[in-house]
């Protein structure tokens, strides 16, 4: 080892420096440095070997490159020298090795080039603790860095072009190189390593995942619109993971008996590619199964163990970003099991007490109570139709069983009160006597009955609406008037029509005499009118018997052309 100085035309960079990116702006701040207060460390360089010229530089690029900028810039003198120390002797894996060293001890470099670095040195041979003493990088850091090995090619340049984030690339090393191409494919912008750690760690186990035949498995599957085999599950994780490890185990035989050298499985999140290196061309090389704790295989073949320190190799086996699992006492399907048989056993008790039985459809309905839209939509109105006013007044009799009500109390409040969950509404209800329970879920089962599908006339008389309705006598002159709401959803044809079939003519004579907004307003209050007269006349009896062929159970529709016999 010698110290000399040289100028800047006798050194050149090495093609095997492991830092393989250089930010130009910090070299530009590098130089400045240099230009007010000197070089303040040595570069250290290869003597020249055979016909070469220059010496090659092991350590020390960035500040070759910023002297070199000042030099460009005609910021140094003519001639100037650089202090350098001298190194002898030295094969192509020990200036690697210096150069790796020196490399890593620099901050900021970027986690990708530091991964590669210690990766390096560890298939060299070095230890885990020596690489951790002369890097200045804790043991800990050393695994986190070797883990982004696994990464696929396309995670690997996210990370770089600052795409992925640092806890975001690490979070991805538990997947396989096809999990990991697929969210990468699918962009992870909003997903933070939390959860692809959840998505890669609970993987459910599919049918594609499968190495072994499914006809071995008796279980139940679940399966999606499309049904295929990536989206059909295996109910009974337990028997596929059975399975599978059986069928790992036969693969493992059949590697072997192929002449694959070694064969080896690594079980959970295991396999560390930096590893390993790819087999010659005279050489077949080994296969390594990775048996994911999801169930998923995922084989590599053609590789070569490296020779690794035996301690470093065993310190590496494990992803630091994997969650050390402990297997639970029940597992999913023995849970499942026995819901089903506790479930049953309560079903079968259930059928023994009516009682019981009622007071568990009350909890349900009260809980889950979903009012039909009726009740909702006339809150946007100005006024509160008569069936609503005796809903409203209904439903604050029931709830001033449970608690205080006021004028304010409405049929909302009923489903709001026990909204808060099932056991809630279960201690309420074992309180009350058999009479309250009956009114309370017949009222609960009548606020939730109505007309399906709205928008449209319900014209089926068979249906169940419109027989219930009938049943029940339901005549809408009892609920419902013509009113400004009707009235003005109307063209001025429609209500010259109506102005006709109600008598009013006398009164009004042709719609088109009026503005429709007046005639609407009119309208509506005569409507309203003849309902107090003590003594209508014929004409006033018409209007007071005038009903909208559509609110007739079932709704006659005008368009619609009547059948006719075939007698006629």
């Amino acid at each position: 080892m010698t110290f000399q100085k040289l100028e800047l035309t006798q050194i050149q960079t090495s093609n095997g420096n492991p830092r393989k990116s250089f930010d130009e702006v910090t070299i530009s701040g590098l130089a400045q440095s240099i230009k007010t207060d000197g070089l303040l460390q040595n570069l250290v360089v290869s003597k020249p070997k055979g016909k070469k010229k220059k010496f090659t530089i092991i350590s020390g690029e960035r500040r070759f490159r910023a002297m070199k900028l000042l030099s460009d810039n005609g910021d140094l003198p003519e001639g100037f020298t650089v202090p350098v120390e001298v190194k002898e002797g030295l094969s192509k894996e020990q200036t690697h090795r210096i150069a790796t060293i020196e490399n890593v001890q620099r901050e900021n470099r970027p986690p990708l080039e530091e991964a590669e670095a210690v990766a390096s040195l560890l298939q060299d041979g070095m230890a885990l603790t020596d690489v951790s003493a002369q890097t200045g990088l804790s043991e800990g850091i050393i695994r986190r860095r070797l883990a982004l090995s696994n990464l696929c090619d396309d995670a690997k340049k996210a990370l770089t072009k600052g795409k992925l984030s640092l806890t975001q690339a690490e979070a991805l090393t538990l997947g396989t190189e096809e999990q990991q191409k697929e969210l990468i494919s699918e962009g992870l912008e909003n997903c933070d390593s939390d959860r692809i750690k959840h998505y890669l760690t609970e993987e459910k186990s599919n049918v594609a995942m499968a190495v072994f035949d499914i006809s071995e498995y008796s279980g139940t599957l679940t399966s999606d619109l499309f049904a295929s085999d990536d989206t059909t599950y295996f109910d009974d994780s337990e028997q596929f993971l059975v399975l599978q490890e059986k069928a790992v185990e036969k693969l493992l035989e059949t590697y072997k008996t192929q002449g694959f050298e070694p064969v080896e499985l690594v079980e959970g999140y295991g396999y560390q590619s930096w590893k390993y290196r790819p087999a010659e061309e005279d050489e077949k090389g080994g296969a390594v199964i990775a048996l994911h704790s999801s169930g998923r295989v995922d084989v590599h073949e053609g590789i070569i163990n490296r020779d690794l320190d035996s301690e470093t190799d065993t310190a590496t086996s494990d992803n630091p970003f994997a969650e050390v699992k402990v297997k639970a006492t029940y597992g999913a399907p023995l849970c499942k099991y026995m819901a089903m048989h506790k479930s049953g056993a309560v079903q079968s008790a259930l059928l023994e007490n009516p009682r019981k039985a009622k007071e568990l459809v009350l909890v349900n309905k009260l809980y889950r109570f979903k009012n039909h839209a009726c009740l909702s939509y006339f809150e946007q109105e100005d006024f509160t139709p008569p069936a609503l006013l005796k809903i409203n007044e209904k439903a604050k009799n029931l709830l001033s069983i449970f608690a205080e009500t006021d004028e304010q109390t409405t049929w909302r409040d009923l489903g709001y009160y026990f909204s808060n969950g099932l056991e809630q509404a279960y201690d309420a209800v074992q309180k009350l006597s058999d009479k309250d329970i009956e009114t309370l879920l017949i009222t609960l089962e009548a606020l939730e009955f109505g007309q399906i599908f709205e928008e449209r006339l319900d014209t089926n008389k068979d249906s169940l609406f419109n027989r219930i309705a009938n049943d029940l006598n339901v005549d809408m002159r009892d609920y419902w008037r013509p009113d400004e709401a009707f009235l003005k959803r109307r063209n001025k044809e429609q209500l010259q029509t109506i102005i006709t079939e109600s008598g009013s003519s006398l009164k009004f004579g042709s719609a088109s005499q009026h503005k429709k907004k007046d005639l609407v307003a009119k309208l509506s209050g005569h409507f309203k009118y003849v309902m107090s007269l003590e003594a209508p006349n014929e004409d006033e009896l018409k209007a007071v018997f005038w009903l909208p062929e559509a609110m007739a159970f079932p709704a006659v529709n005008p368009d619609i052309a009547p059948e006719t016999s075939d007698d006629s």
